[in-house]
């Protein structure tokens, strides 16, 4: 089985191609900007280096995998785009994962794991994981003083945790206030592109989705910051 991964929700941009679960190839660059223009030139060298050249290209793919976020909402945009369009182009079924379950995964420290990241203002996108990479709450846009309550209504009271993610430096003090013992996941705390592949290689394996499926959507938690302009009305004609 042949799948394409791609990842643009976060400030990061990659690409990898998974074959029979392995990575055959991979490219990731760190960036808050330009994941629109350095994705397709990533995505045409992975291609290559698994073979997947000249007449084969994306028609050789089984599928894609693409991360729906919580993330920046331009770059959770172009990456669903660019899935999408290749899956048609290929013929293939597309699979969504989102950028919280794949961090998670990745710490795997055999405790639970708190998936957090940086959202770029004052709160924080997390998600509740048990040792496995289960979630046990849904994902939530919390400010840190929040997210103590949200960790015991997912059953996890006071005691050892992971936290994994760009955000876990906003969030650790709250809990270790709460009496959490807090540990740090290793990594640099965005979405591993060899993890999402492997994943993606997993879950599609369990759900087996078909191209007639629905395509996935984003995953937002807040509204975007930026907001379409008033319509002024039209000014009254004096008389």
């Amino acid at each position: 089985m042949m799948l394409l991964a791609i990842d643009t929700a976060t400030n990061r941009c990659s690409a990898a191609v998974i074959a029979d679960g392995a990575v055959a190839a991979s490219r990731s660059e760190d960036m808050r900007r330009g994941h629109a223009e350095a994705l397709m030139p990533m995505v045409s060298d992975v291609l290559a280096e698994a073979g997947l050249t000249g007449p084969a290209g994306v028609t050789g793919l089984d599928g894609i995998a693409v991360t729906v976020g919580p993330g920046a909402f331009t770059g959770v945009r172009i990456g669903l785009a660019a899935a999408r369009a290749m899956g048609l182009a290929a013929g293939c079924p597309v699979l969504g994962l989102t950028t919280l379950e794949v961090v998670a995964v990745e710490a795997a420290p055999g405790l639970p794991v708190l998936a957090a990241l940086d959202s770029k203002r004052a709160d924080a996108y997390v998600q509740l994981f048990d040792p496995h990479g289960r979630p046990l709450a849904g994902p939530a846009a919390l400010l840190p003083d929040a997210v103590p309550a949200y960790l015991a209504s997912g059953g996890c009271a006071a005691g050892d945790i992971v936290i994994a993610g760009d955000g876990a430096l906003a969030v650790a003090p709250a809990l270790t206030a709460a009496g959490y013992g807090v540990r740090p996941a290793d990594g640099a705390g965005l979405p591993d592109i060899a993890v999402l592949g492997r994943l993606a290689a997993q879950r599609w394996m369990a759900v087996t989705p078909r191209l007639g499926d629905a395509p996935p959507g984003p995953l937002y938690l807040r509204p975007p910051d930026a907001t379409p302009p008033r319509v002024r009305p039209a000014p009254r004609k004096p008389g």
